[in-house]
């Protein structure tokens, strides 16, 4: 229990009713309704996890998920409150397995999720300390602070890039999603943890007669103005020119993607000479096909390249094609651009090869962009959008569309594409994605979907959008992380204070030899602790009031 539930007489704000007071020295214990309502709540947020995991387009599940678990805590001990939330956490995040599954281990898969339920149930058990012992804005920034935090961290040193932040959840939530372009994905991180933590705090203020307005207001306030700012950006974006694009995906000849023979290489290029054929109207100016559309090795590469370049000019089209570089050591995956004259404009390299998936390629290290008709351009290759700085490192060269072949696989198809869309939001590019294993999209700089289109392995993916140019740049791309930085910085200060609030009092009475003082005035109660029976005043002390005189 905190210090502030001992109203202080200086202070009778503090105090809404007569309610029984506990000693600040108090520890929950759980009884069996306590338990029971923890563990309903820890059912909540798991269910809530768990939806918003297996369907990202519920974002609402996962804006909410902590907040059954982050009420109930401060009135269990803090081993209990860990154990719920580990639970809740874990268990909530199973639906994301299968697709991780296929790119990463799945020892891997499991420590991972292990370790992220074990940071998780000691976020929410700093919380609940900061709860019990602080005021109700601060204890309320405990938790966004250090969430926040924890994923700036991972952007930089994880080899899978943002993958996992929670702040794709909500790329749905369009307004939301427009922090990215002010504060960058850090800022969507800490407003949609910000919601559920204050009113978890405003909740145990509430029932523990404590003033609760204040985190309340604060969390339900921050979210109302990123909310109507979002909406604003979103309403009036300024019309912009656009280009004619299309995404075109099959997943029939996938397996022989991977071949180095001559004659799988023909099918593929016919298969796609087809299709490009189909969407090249005569006013479609770009086509994106996906990334490793076709395995080539050195003894048939450069027909592979005279194909695709004869399927560029006869089809008047800009045409960007990703190649598996095969037989040689190290392989390469890169994207060749092709103008409507045939001619190579630029091939780009793979900056991000999937560790677990592409151990033996050779990543790039150079940007790809051009000047097309349209405005400046640039390629990025699937992985490479799951990364901060590869995307804002465009926002220097004022790019404003980006091609992106990519290749997905079933159950990580959505957030991938979430993934790419954010980073067009963050650096204020639209983006084409044609995705093998996964969808086809076109969204703008706002993130608003264009066209979108799931591949089968029975049906192509097929779709044509008027994309809208971006504006090249954003005050998040011209500033930086400043904001994941600061929170890094605030979550150190908090872990400070918090040590100092729990291990101040504690040598201050071992230095003194006695339990804490408690204020003139104030009541302290220890739970649990016999109480001494007062003694009886002696008979003939008691006042005794004088009867009525009678009356005539």
């Amino acid at each position: 229990m905190p210090d502030s539930a001992n109203p202080d007489p200086a202070r009778p704000e503090e105090q809404r009713s007569a309610a029984p007071i506990r000693s600040a020295r108090f520890r929950p214990t759980t009884t069996g309704r306590d338990f029971t309502i923890a563990a309903i709540a820890a059912a909540a947020s798991a269910a809530l996890f768990e939806l918003s995991a297996a369907e990202p387009r519920l974002w609402p599940c996962r804006l909410l998920a902590p907040l059954p678990i982050l009420a109930t805590a401060p009135e269990l001990s803090n081993s209990r409150a860990a154990q719920f939330a580990f639970l809740a956490c874990f268990i909530g995040n199973l639906a994301g397995w299968g697709g991780e599954s296929f790119a990463v281990p799945l020892l891997l898969v499991f420590v991972s999720h292990l370790a992220g339920a074990i940071v998780f149930a000691t976020f929410v058990v700093y919380a609940t300390e900061a709860t019990r012992r602080w005021s109700g804005v601060l204890a309320a920034l405990v938790f966004p602070t250090f969430e926040t935090a924890l994923y700036y961290l991972l952007a930089f040193q994880s080899p899978h890039g943002t993958w996992g932040n929670p702040a794709y959840s909500q790329v749905d939530f369009l307004p939301i999603l427009q922090t990215a372009s002010w504060l960058g994905i850090g800022g969507i991180t800490f407003i949609m943890s910000l919601l559920p933590s204050g009113l978890a705090v405003a909740w145990y203020r509430y029932r523990w007669n404590m003033i609760w307005g204040p985190p309340a207001v604060m969390a339900v306030g921050v979210f109302a103005i990123a909310f109507m700012a979002g909406s604003v950006r979103v309403l009036f974006a300024p019309k912009s020119p656009s280009v004619r694009v299309a995404m075109v995906a099959s997943d029939r000849l996938i397996p022989q993607s991977e071949s180095g023979d001559l004659s799988d290489a023909a099918d593929i290029v016919a298969l796609y000479a087809k299709l490009v054929h189909k969407v090249a109207d005569g006013k479609t100016q770009v086509v994106v096909l996906p990334e490793k559309v076709v395995g080539v090795s050195p003894a048939y590469e450069w027909d592979v390249v005279q194909g695709f370049s004869r399927i560029a000019n006869m089809s008047h089209v800009w045409l960007v094609v990703g190649l598996n570089q095969v037989d040689r050591s190290p392989k390469r995956n890169i994207a060749v651009v092709f103008d409507p004259d045939g001619k190579t404009v630029l091939a780009y390299a793979k900056h991000h090869p999937i560790p677990s998936l592409e151990w033996d390629y050779k990543p790039g290290s150079k940007p790809a962009i051009f000047d097309a008709p349209w405005g400046r351009t640039a390629v990025l290759i699937s992985q490479d959008l799951d990364f901060i700085e590869t995307a804002r490192e465009l926002a220097t060269h004022d790019v404003r569309v980006v091609l992106a072949p990519a290749s997905d696989w079933r159950s990580s198809e959505q957030i991938h594409q979430r993934m790419a869309v954010l980073r067009g939001v963050e650096a204020g590019f639209s983006l084409a994605r044609a995705a093998r294993g996964g969808m086809v999209s076109a969204t703008d700089s706002r993130g608003r979907r264009i066209a979108v289109q799931m591949a089968s392995p029975i049906e192509d993916a097929i779709a044509t959008a008027d994309l809208p140019l971006g504006p090249g740049h954003t005050v998040y791309s011209r500033h930086g992380d400043w904001f994941g930085k600061l929170s890094l910085i605030f979550t150190i200060l908090l872990m400070l204070r918090l040590a100092v609030s729990i291990w101040h009092p504690r040598v201050m009475r071992r230095i003194r030899g006695t339990t804490r003082v408690i204020p003139p005035g104030v009541i302290s109660v220890e739970i649990g602790a016999p109480q001494a029976e007062p003694e009886k005043e002696p008979e003939d002390e008691l006042y005794h009031p004088p009867t009525r005189p009678p009356t005539d």
